[in-house]
């Protein structure tokens, strides 16, 4: 099948973002191609201009992704001429979520000659809760699982998380391995850094990948961090693919992170 796609790396997490129109008949079809073009794929999604500052973004399984909101924006604010060193405000339409998500986009140097950004997204608030014993953090489009990063194996986590999905009924899900997890959930972090190792399910795609970067679990241990702050939280999230920035102010989070649009 032929169609044309972004190919975008925001923090590692490599995503494709299909910009040809689409039918219930050749969705799916898109979706498992995409993976097959560009192996290092981790997630996929539909863009749809609307107007000169707003884009809409369908994720593979209907989910939300900080990361892909980030990209579709990037590529936006690109297709209407945004030049190094401007800013400007893109609003993304997103799968996932009830209201539109403002992101902030900041054009950089390029890096190796593709275009690249820096942008802030206003990210959804989530509830905060515990499922089995661990902190669950819980946005519209997806939620996100707390847990320690030692003690469970590659196989033990693909199968845990494919069993929360079931049982807590969400339209995707994220197990956050995080090596500083006691003081976490101690609320008495020695730093504002923490490490990550994400792992994210899709039913609605069938999809189980473990991520070199994902946002909207940076920003599940950000905001569960900042539930013990006294004042305004930052946090610094480490992940395989880079460094993600969470900063939470009278209960908001917004997430902060680079893109890389490595084809247009």
């Amino acid at each position: 099948m032929k169609f044309d796609y972004i190919l975008a790396d925001p923090t590692g997490n490599i995503t494709v973002l299909v910009k040809t129109p689409y039918n219930d008949n050749t969705r799916s079809d898109i979706i498992r191609e995409s993976f097959e073009k560009e192996p290092s794929c981790e997630q996929v999604g539909f863009v749809m201009p609307v107007s000169d500052k707003i884009i809409r973004l369908e994720m593979m399984g209907y989910e939300f992704c900080g990361h892909a909101t980030l990209s579709a924006a990037a590529w936006h604010a690109l297709q209407h001429g945004l030049d190094c060193g401007q800013e400007t405000v893109i609003s993304v339409d997103s799968s996932g979520v009830d209201d539109l998500l403002d992101v902030i986009i900041r054009r950089i140097p390029d890096r190796s000659g593709a275009p690249s950004f820096e942008g802030t997204v206003n990210m959804p608030v989530p509830a905060v809760s515990s499922f089995r014993g661990y902190p669950l953090v819980q946005f519209s489009g997806i939620s996100h699982l707390i847990v320690p990063a030692g003690g469970i194996s590659t196989e033990e986590a693909e199968q845990a998380v494919k069993q929360y999905t079931d049982e807590l009924g969400v339209s995707a899900l994220g197990l956050m391995l995080c090596s500083e997890y006691d003081e976490l959930v101690s609320g008495d972090p020695s730093s504002e850094s923490v490490n990550i190792r994400p792992l994210v399910y899709v039913p609605g795609s069938d999809t189980l990948i473990w991520e070199h970067g994902c946002a909207t679990g940076s920003t599940a241990v950000g905001f569960y961090r900042s539930q013990s702050a006294v004042s305004g939280s930052h946090t610094i999230i480490k992940q395989p693919g880079g460094i993600i920035h969470v900063d939470v102010t009278d209960g908001q989070p917004d997430l902060t992170a680079t893109v890389t649009l490595l084809s247009v």
